[in-house]
């Protein structure tokens, strides 16, 4: 029996003499399930936090070079790199960073204990595929010496499997399953390999569009044929703005079949929502990449369509915090990720410049966009010479999109005083765009820009009205934009300045810049 004391000795020591003694196993045995607890909920936290804050980046080296992969072309060698990629994202989760070489100065990733460096050097063996590959830890890189590289030697298999044998013996660990991104059939998939690779040079389209419709057609079940299909229909239309609405609603169509097969892939809702975007919807653009980043929260690609979406409606801050979050994921100094013409609304020149560098190969390069936006900036800065130079290079590409290289050599004439040419060709352009929904405001502001800059302040302004009712409502550009400074006197300005704030306004309610921090 247990004798309480009373009164006066109802000490802590008496209590304490009064009770029974634990074993000294029980208390072991108490001490090991405490720390077990502790442990145990330490660990669920860190995982937590790296779950949120730590996801694993890859920086995917497609090899550009020949006598890495003899056995295709170098298109085709970066055609399979870009699935590679989607595949990595879609399964994964990781966020991927794409370049076409081992990058000269490592330090960037040294020490990185998230980051994994992967070099891919695929090969093809009659149908088969071989995606062998070789990897490093960032947090195995030591300075100044070369990476200890640890070589994935694969078996050539037909492709899907092939893309299914790199998942299931990834270095970090990916769910297995039937790729839905890659065709079952060899033919198929090679079919597809050389229209990604058209379309990465921006040629034959057509015969590109051919092969992958051919592909959905025999593999109806495959997402990436559908997104790929819808891919090189955007690309086609954005060449042909008098096609727009008609091939608009059918490019939705395709990459709308690929996001039913595939949900939340970023590739096939970025360029959902890019279309919906250059119509001038960017309320359901940025609806549809934010459902979509529910699914993929470390893509720095949704991250760069919410970025285009909500420059182009005139939330520079949802923009900005979009690009930052980005480029915390993505390595932008090793390759950026997008022309960030954000920045230069913002008047971060800086770092708009910082994303006009070249990158060997790429899209951007080729196709005029880079030294079209050089040649801009030099505008802006109101370096004609160096403005001069950049626009003819644009201007001249043999394989640059037709509106960039046409804008070019208008930009081009003004700057050599070659202005009534410039107007004549600008008019011309300008009649054939006349009653059709063309795509891209923000393109269109450039059209009033030039002519603004031919010194044609009427159509100036009727252009501009007409980007904002194509949907480009960044009020800050309107009012910024040195080109347009002599239409900031006419009465019909401040009426289009009070209707885009109007709308910015409404749009800022409906997309505050904490959204992103929500998902």
């Amino acid at each position: 029996m247990i004798m309480v004391p009373r009164g006066d000795d109802l000490s802590w020591e008496a209590m304490s003499r009064s009770l029974p003694r634990p074993s000294r196993t029980a208390l072991l045995l108490g001490a090991a399930f405490l720390l077990l607890l502790v442990g145990g909920i330490g660990l669920a936290w860190m995982l937590a936090r790296q779950g949120v804050r730590s996801p694993l980046r890859v920086v995917l080296v497609t090899s550009s070079a020949a006598a890495t992969v003899p056995t295709l072309e170098t298109g085709q060698a970066r055609a399979i790199g870009a699935l590679v990629q989607e595949h990595l994202e879609y399964y994964g989760g990781f966020a991927v960073t794409s370049v076409t070489e081992v990058p000269a100065d490592l330090e960037l990733l040294r020490g990185q204990r998230h980051t994994l460096l992967l070099q891919l050097e695929p090969r093809r063996q009659g149908q088969n595929l071989e995606l062998s590959y070789r990897h490093v830890w960032g947090r195995q890189l030591e300075k100044g010496k070369a990476p200890g590289w640890v070589v994935h030697q694969a078996t050539a298999l037909p492709p899907a499997e092939a893309f299914e044998t790199l998942l299931r013996e990834f270095p970090r660990v990916v769910k297995v399953t039937p790729t839905l991104l890659a065709p079952r059939a060899p033919g198929v998939f090679w079919d597809m390999v050389q229209a990604a690779a058209w379309r990465l040079r921006n040629q034959n389209l057509e015969q590109a569009m051919a092969l992958a419709e051919r592909g959905t057609r025999q593999e109806p079940a495959c997402a990436g044929t559908w997104i790929l299909l819808g891919n090189l229909r955007y690309r086609w239309t954005l060449d042909r703005p008098g096609s727009f609405r008609a091939e608009q609603s059918e490019t939705e169509a395709l990459l709308q079949r690929g996001l039913v097969l595939a949900p939340g892939h970023p590739r096939a809702a970025f360029l959902l929502s890019l279309l919906r975007s250059d119509s001038g919807n960017q309320r359901e653009a940025l609806d549809l990449l934010l459902q979509a980043r529910r699914k993929q929260p470390y893509n720095p690609t949704l991250l760069t369509g919410i970025a285009y979406a909500a420059r182009g409606a005139g939330l520079l801050p949802l923009a900005r915090r979009a690009m930052d979050l980005r480029d915390e994921l993505a390595f932008a100094r090793l390759a950026p990720q997008a022309v960030d013409i954000t920045c230069l609304y913002t008047g971060e020149v800086a770092r708009f410049e910082a994303s006009l560098q070249e990158q060997p190969g790429h899209l951007r390069s080729t196709s005029g966009v880079l030294p079209f936006y050089r040649g801009y900036l030099a505008l802006v800065r109101g370096d004609r010479e160096l403005a001069h130079q950049e626009f003819r290079m644009a201007s001249t590409l043999a394989h640059g999109y037709p509106n960039i290289l046409r804008l070019s050599e208008i930009y081009d004439l003004i700057l050599e005083g070659r202005k009534e040419e410039a107007w004549k060709k600008l008019r011309e352009y300008d009649q054939e765009r006349i009653g059709m929904r063309e795509p891209d405001g923000e393109f269109t502001i450039r059209l009033a820009e030039a002519y603004a800059l031919i010194g044609d302040r009427a159509s100036a302004m009727e252009m501009a009205t007409r980007a904002f009712a194509r949907g480009f409502g960044c009020t800050e550009w309107y009012e910024r934009s040195p080109m347009l400074e002599p239409l900031r006197g006419l009465p019909k300005w401040h009426a289009l300045i009070q209707h885009l704030r109007e709308r910015q306004s409404l749009m800022e309610d409906r997309f505050p810049v904490g959204l992103l921090e929500e998902n």
